[in-house]
């Protein structure tokens, strides 16, 4: 897709700053379009979602444009379709450029929340999955079409969490 070119959307320059900061954050000395097509990337395959948050965001300014890649702004165009009146509702976004910088915040926040449920592993964690991965890889293989360990150890750990907290769900009620 990047064969089709670049866009640009219209930031206000509070937005674009908080942006600039966040991605600092999470990617250091990447340039905010890279973080854009990395999280687009993450958020398509299901590493998290993009939740609402409670962004209280400054609309006012010039409009300065920040250029990204046509597909980054085709997907955001298709998730603006999909929850406009959500965004007019909750933010007063009534223009795709007021959706398009709060659904980016909202990237940035709902990233941050997933890294708060991040798995930690230490060195003898990992001999045992690596160990599992052994044992499981032919049944991954047809089941998922798993070919690498990391494809094996992403889905393994997802099914493990999702175990989990299925049984908080059952233990609280």
């Amino acid at each position: 897709m990047p064969s089709q070119g670049y866009a640009t959307i219209g930031l206000k320059p509070a937005i674009l700053s908080r942006l600039q900061k966040d991605t600092d954050e999470f990617y250091p000395g990447m340039f905010l379009p890279s973080a854009l097509i990395i999280m687009m990337n993450e958020v398509k395959r299901g590493f998290y979602s993009v939740e609402m948050n409670n962004i209280r965001a400054d609309f006012t300014g010039r409009y300065t444009s920040l250029t990204i890649r046509s597909d980054v702004k085709t997907w955001v165009e298709e998730n603006y379709e999909k929850l406009e009146d959500d965004y007019v509702r909750k933010y007063k976004a009534n223009s795709f450029t007021l959706f398009a910088g709060v659904f980016m915040l909202n990237m940035f926040e709902s990233k941050a929340a997933a890294q708060n449920n991040v798995v930690r592993i230490k060195e003898a964690d990992f001999r045992w999955l690596v160990k599992e991965y052994e044992n499981r890889k032919q049944e991954y293989r047809a089941k998922h079409g798993v070919q690498s360990f990391e494809q094996f150890a992403d889905i393994f750990l997802k099914e493990l969490l999702e175990k989990v907290n299925t049984a908080k769900r059952i233990l609280t009620l």
